[in-house]
């Protein structure tokens, strides 16, 4: 019984592992992104705030699950990928 525990617990420890890499990962590649687009501090989260409202004049947005990520692309643009799940149109 000891040794399927310490098995489950070594699966967890390596999932766990790689969830902070890849975490830590992907907030790396993101600044280095927002380095090369030369944006002054507090500029992209004024932009996410100004988008969030526009797109809630038409929509009611679940705001805790909206998401914004920068992503580098190989010709070195960046494409700014907006997640707004909505709960109903105010249309």
């Amino acid at each position: 019984m000891q040794e399927v525990k310490n098995q489950v617990m070594n699966w967890l420890s390596q999932f766990r592992h790689s969830t902070v890499r890849t975490t830590a990962k992907d907030r790396m590649r993101s600044m280095l992104t927002h380095d090369r687009l030369e944006l002054p501090a507090g500029r992209l989260e004024c932009l996410e705030e100004e988008l969030m409202c526009v797109v809630n004049r038409y929509f009611e947005l679940d705001k805790t699950t909206t998401r914004f990520d920068l992503e580098q692309e190989p010709d070195r643009k960046a494409s700014l990928i907006a997640n707004f799940p909505l709960l109903r149109s105010k249309c």
